[in-house]
């Protein structure tokens, strides 16, 4: 299955996609490839923190300590 693909434009000071192109460079990137990426993990960052959020209310702030999962877990 295809999927859909649309563009944006992001407006950055000079000197800061500057920066971009010269990292994407060093990356083996391209400088679409390395802004994409950034956005990209940016959002994972954010949904794995609402995620995280979520867990906790769901749990009423209860825990389990790392030792315990790995007791849990067998390791």
């Amino acid at each position: 299955m295809a999927t859909s693909t649309k563009s944006t434009t992001i407006r950055f000071d000079t000197n800061v996609l500057n920066l971009i192109h010269k990292q994407a460079e060093l990356d083996g990137e391209t400088p679409t490839d390395y802004m994409r990426k950034a956005v990209l993990e940016k959002l994972e960052d954010s949904l794995d923190y609402q995620d995280a959020v979520n867990n906790i209310r769901a749990s009423q702030g209860q825990t389990v300590s790392r030792d315990d999962v790995m007791k849990q877990l067998g390791l």
